[in-house]
């Protein structure tokens, strides 16, 4: 006896698992392919797992229970990761820019324009903050797993990680700003900067995220079911039910498109 989920779940997992397994034989195969002259001309083996039709036939055994399930609340998820990306484009830029300022020469010159634009243009300031907000939020899609943690909560150090790669390489290293750096000042400037980013985010980081869950519980149908032949012997030919689904591994789409 067993939960119908159960036996779906664990389908789909072997089948990820036999793609894993036969990525990682294609890659082995690579070096021995490397050592023989002859075979370095032929195409190294791999194979993809293609769309699939499955076909379960299961007996009802109990249908009466219901379980709790956490999932995550991708809605939530989503608001949060924008949140939490605008606040952090923020908080860089708003970290940074008095240390740029320190290394501006007293009269604005062709080179340092677009630094002294970034500050006193209320309008260019916030397309900048827009820029790196949309920066941080495609970095936050590319760590989700290792984002969210199994509570639910959002690891922190991790996020901390990701904004202030984001920071050092889309601000303090944005064309135009490196180049005035690289004119006017030696390289302990950058590591003023990174300090004062790291300080703002963490401390930043620790406030956003105070009591921010992802995770919600539900409350769901139980159904128990048999499908060994032996058991399914044992019932009526109705009670005998039939699953059919399609799986298309390779149209699934981990991460999610900008808006």
């Amino acid at each position: 006896m067993a939960q119908l989920s159960t036996i779906i779940s664990s389908i789909l997992r072997d089948m990820v698992f036999a793609q894993h397994q036969a990525n990682m034989y294609a890659i082995a195969l690579k070096d021995i392919y490397s050592k023989y002259g002859r075979l370095d001309s032929f195409a190294l083996p791999a194979v993809a797992l293609g769309e699939m039709d499955l076909c379960i036939q299961y007996g009802i055994t109990d249908s009466l229970a219901e379980v709790e399930q956490y999932e995550i609340n991708f809605p939530a998820l989503r608001d949060i990761e924008k949140g939490i990306s605008k606040s952090c484009a923020r908080l860089l830029l708003d970290s940074a820019i008095p240390i740029f300022n320190e290394v501006l020469p007293d009269r604005a010159t062709e080179d340092t324009a677009p630094l002294q634009t970034l500050e006193d243009d209320k309008k260019t300031k916030r397309d900048f903050s827009a820029f790196l907000s949309r920066k941080i939020q495609r970095a936050i899609q590319k760590e989700y797993t290792a984002i969210i943690q199994d509570d639910g909560s959002v690891n922190e150090k991790t996020l901390a990680r990701i904004v202030l790669s984001v920071g050092e390489d889309s601000l303090l290293n944005h064309g135009d700003i490196r180049e005035m750096l690289d004119q006017n000042v030696n390289g302990e400037y950058d590591e003023k900067v990174k300090a004062a980013m790291r300080t703002a985010v963490e401390q930043g980081l620790s406030a956003l995220l105070q009591d921010v869950n992802v995770k919600r519980k539900r409350l769901m149908p139980s159904i128990d079911v048999c499908v060994s032949s032996e058991e399914l012997a044992k019932l009526p030919e109705d009670a005998i039910h039939t699953l059919r689904f399609k799986v298309s591994p390779n149209n699934i789409n981990i991460y999610l498109k900008d808006e």
